[in-house]
């Protein structure tokens, strides 16, 4: 729990002085002329939005007041880490990490407008968040109403990972930028450069994911920590004992992601806390290894050349809350694994 706590403070207090602990490395298709690695550790995944132009972290990069100045330089953009949040009756949210090429770390970027594809076509557009700290990989990118293809992908479990092309247009400073983004950019990043999330009654999607399996000779542990931001009497009162996962696998090597699947008998329990911002701990936990080895492999001492990642997952959650009942779906980009099962 130690451990899970300080990367949980380490995410929070802007991912500036301590970083993420794990190391950078290319992944297909990055784009080498940005110099960033087309693929990341754990994405920081936002706290509470606020409101437009703010980045999606709480206190991450206070340019929220900030104004791009004016020119005439037009370029495109770094993308990934995207995560299209649909909202139950208030819309859809996307997330992300945007930098548009040039500009240097924490410096002025504001996202007009968000143009959003599916098969190479134009379905709709989403409005731009506004401004935000270039680089974040956590920034809140757009915001409004939902269009009905990302509705239905809350109806079952299937395109969670890509399948839409989106392109950000906005302004820097000294001129614009037009960053393809996603499916727009032909989807070839790991971990995936788009999610797609599902939620109701809850204020913001979980902030971030934990999936441990502890083993020794005689037993094995499994333990789940999700962190959940949320507004005056929103938090959530207690977690069901029943998690929904939707896996997808490293899609360039021979790793396997089972078909969708419940994980049952879980003992749940809540807690709250109120800084650095207001949030609801949804702990679960059980004996055995409901994950296996296909979801949650042993780590090579030394990942070599040919190493593949292990899937990354949606884990959909349910329980109760100050405003009744809710469904949050949290994104887990890996599963660490301890000592030896039985």
């Amino acid at each position: 729990m130690l451990l899970r706590s300080s990367v949980l403070v380490c995410s929070v207090l802007l991912l500036v002085a301590c970083g993420d602990g794990r190391s950078r490395r290319p992944g297909p298709m990055g784009d080498a002329s940005t110099g960033r690695d087309g693929g990341s550790g754990r994405d920081g995944s936002s706290g509470p939005d606020g409101s437009p132009g703010t980045d999606g972290g709480p206190g991450t990069d206070g340019g929220a007041a900030c104004v791009p100045t004016a020119g005439s330089t037009e370029a495109g953009g770094y993308c990934d880490l995207f995560e299209l949040a649909i909202f139950a009756g208030e819309g859809a949210r996307l997330y992300g990490r945007l930098h548009p090429n040039g500009v240097a770390d924490g410096a002025c970027v504001a996202v007009d407008a968000v143009e959003v594809q599916e098969g190479g076509v134009t379905i709709g557009t989403l409005p731009g968040a506004g401004a935000f700290g270039s680089g974040s990989t956590n920034a809140l990118l757009g915001r409004g109403a939902a269009l009905p293809e990302m509705l239905a992908r809350c109806d079952g479990d299937t395109d969670r990972f890509g399948g839409f092309g989106l392109i950000l247009r906005g302004r820097m400073d000294g001129g614009t930028f037009e960053a393809h983004c996603a499916d727009a950019e032909g989807g070839g990043r790991w971990p995936p450069a788009l999610r797609i999330t599902c939620h109701d009654n809850v204020d913001e999607r979980p902030f971030s994911s934990y999936v441990s399996i502890e083993g020794s000779s005689t037993f094995i542990f499994t333990s789940i920590d999700i962190t959940v931001p949320h507004g005056p009497g929103g938090a959530l009162t207690s977690v069901d004992g029943t998690v929904h996962v939707i896996a997808f696998a490293y899609p360039w090597g021979a790793g396997f992601a089972p078909d969708p699947f419940d994980i049952t008998g879980l003992e749940g329990s809540t807690s709250e806390a109120a800084t650095p911002f207001p949030y609801s701990q949804l702990m679960l936990s059980m004996m055995g290894d409901p994950f296996g080895l296909d979801l949650c492999p042993v780590p090579p001492p030394e990942p070599g050349p040919d190493y593949e990642p292990p899937p990354v997952m949606l884990l959909r959650l349910t329980g109760s809350g100050e405003r009744g009942p809710y469904v949050t779906e949290a994104y887990a980009d890996y599963c660490t694994r301890y000592g030896t099962g039985p």
